[in-house]
C-alpha cells in the first residue's frame, strides 16, 4: 500500500508541475488515438493558416496597387480632358504627366513582395512589365477626313515622282534603312504598301485602319516591333505632306510590354480546396489604361489625344472589375481563414483537455494521498518496533 502512495503521490507532483498527465502517450491510452488525430488536424490547419495569410497579404499588395492605378487614370482622364476642351496640350504639361504616371504604372504593376512579381503570372521570379515596351511604337498616319482606300492611285491624291527612306530602329537601338521608290502615274494605296510589306528588312509594315473603330481607315506605316521609326522624302517627292502624314504613338492593341505568362496563381486552403487568385499585368483594364498613356506622352495631336481619352475610360470603366475580382478573392480567403481559426481554437482546447490536469484538484488529490502514505509509513515504523519481549509486557 505504501508503494503503491508513493507512486501516486510522485505522479501528481509531476501532475502538478508540467500540467499535463502524462509525459508519454502511454499515460492517456484511453484516449492517444483522439489525441494524435487532433494534433495532426491541428498541424495542417496551422499551415492552411499559414497559406491563407500569405495569399492574402498578396491579394492585399494588388488591391492596394489597382487603387493606385484608379487614381492616376481618372488624373490623367482630368488632364485630357483639359487638353481636349482648351486645346492647349502642351501648356498642361500632358506628355511629362503622362510618362510620369507611366513610370507609376510600371512600378505598380511589377509591386514585389517576399521575391515575388505578383502581377506576372507563374514567372514570377521577373518583373512583370517592360517599361520600354510599355510606350506605344512610332507610327506614321495620314490625316484625317481623306478616305483612303488600296484602290486609289497615288496620282489621284496629286502626289508627285518621289521616293520614301524609311529607317526603323528597335528597342535595343538596332535600325535597318530601306527605300521605296513610288512611281504616282501607276502606283495605287496598295501598290505602296505591298512595296512597304514586301521588304522584310525595313522592320515597317504599311496598313488601312482609324485611330480607332469610330473613324475610317487612313494610311498607316508603322514600326513592326516597340521601336521607332522615321520616314523622309529623299528624291523631291511630296507623298508625306499630300497625304499629311503625321508621325503619332501607335494606337494599335499591344501587350509586348508584358513580360509573365498565363498562369492564373493558386493557394491550397483546406483540403482537397485550391483558390485561384490574383490578375495579370496584361489584363485588358492595364491594356487600356498602357495604350492611353502611351499615345499622350508621344503627340499634341488633338484626334490622338481623343483616342488616348477613350482609352482611359475604357481603363476607368474596367478597374472596378479587377478591383473586384481581388476583393472576392479577399472574401473568399477570409471566410476559410476564420474556418480555420476556429477549429484550432476547438482543437487546441480540446488537446489541452485531453493532455492537461486540472492542478487545484491534483494538489489537493495529492495532499490526501501524502497523508496517506504518511500514515502507511507510521504504520510501518510502529510495526518495525514489534518484538516478543515488547509484546510479554
Amino acid at each position: 500500500m505504501a508503494l503503491r502512495n508513493a507512486a501516486k503521490v510522485a505522479d501528481l507532483n509531476t501532475q502538478q508541475s508540467s500540467g499535463q498527465k502524462s509525459r508519454n502517450y502511454s499515460g492517456i491510452a484511453d484516449s492517444s488515438q483522439r489525441l494524435l488525430n487532433l494534433e495532426a488536424e491541428y498541424t495542417r490547419t496551422e499551415q492552411y493558416l499559414r497559406n491563407t495569410t500569405q495569399t492574402k497579404l498578396r491579394l492585399q499588395n494588388m488591391e492596394s496597387a489597382v487603387d493606385t492605378m484608379m487614381d492616376i487614370a481618372v488624373k490623367m482622364k482630368t488632364l485630357l480632358v483639359q487638353s481636349l476642351n482648351a486645346n492647349q496640350a502642351a501648356d498642361v504639361n500632358l506628355d511629362n504627366e503622362a510618362k510620369q504616371a507611366m513610370e507609376q504604372i510600371a512600378s505598380l504593376l511589377n509591386t514585389n513582395l517576399d521575391g515575388r512579381y505578383l502581377f506576372a503570372g507563374g514567372r514570377s521570379e521577373l518583373p512583370a512589365v517592360d517599361i520600354d515596351k510599355m510606350y506605344a511604337p512610332d507610327n506614321y498616319m495620314s490625316k484625317s477626313g481623306t478616305t483612303i482606300t488600296d484602290g486609289l492611285t497615288l496620282a489621284s491624291l496629286g502626289v508627285t515622282d518621289g521616293e520614301l527612306q524609311i529607317v526603323s530602329t528597335d528597342i535595343d537601338g538596332n535600325s535597318v534603312t530601306s527605300t521605296v521608290d513610288y512611281d504616282p502615274a501607276t502606283w495605287t494605296i496598295g501598290d505602296l504598301r505591298a512595296a512597304i510589306n514586301g521588304n522584310t528588312t525595313d522592320g515597317a509594315i504599311a496598313t488601312l485602319r482609324g485611330l480607332d473603330e469610330h473613324e475610317g481607315p487612313r494610311l498607316n506605316i508603322e514600326n513592326v516591333g516597340n521601336g521607332s521609326i522615321t520616314i523622309t522624302e529623299i528624291a523631291g517627292g511630296d507623298l508625306l505632306d499630300v497625304l499629311g502624314m503625321t508621325k503619332i504613338p501607335n494606337p494599335r492593341p499591344d501587350t509586348s510590354y508584358y513580360a509573365g505568362d498565363q498562369q492564373i496563381l493558386s493557394s491550397r486552403v483546406d483540403d482537397g480546396y485550391n483558390v485561384s487568385y490574383g490578375v495579370l499585368a496584361d489584363d485588358p483594364a492595364f491594356q487600356s489604361l498602357i495604350q492611353g498613356l502611351g499615345i499622350a506622352a508621344g503627340t499634341t495631336d488633338q484626334n490622338a489625344i481623343n483616342v488616348a481619352l477613350g482609352h482611359i475610360t475604357d481603363a476607368i470603366d474596367n478597374l472596378p472589375n479587377v478591383q473586384g475580382k481581388i476583393g472576392l478573392n479577399i472574401a473568399n480567403i477570409e471566410r476559410v481563414e476564420t474556418r480555420h481559426q476556429d477549429y484550432k481554437v476547438f482543437a487546441s482546447q480540446a488537446i489541452s483537455d485531453i493532455e492537461g490536469v486540472d492542478v487545484p484538484l491534483v494538489v489537493a488529490e495529492s495532499a490526501q494521498y501524502s497523508t496517506a502514505l504518511n500514515a502507511s509509513f507510521i504504520a510501518i515504523s510502529r510495526a518495525s518496533e514489534l518484538s516478543l519481549a515488547n509484546y510479554l509486557r
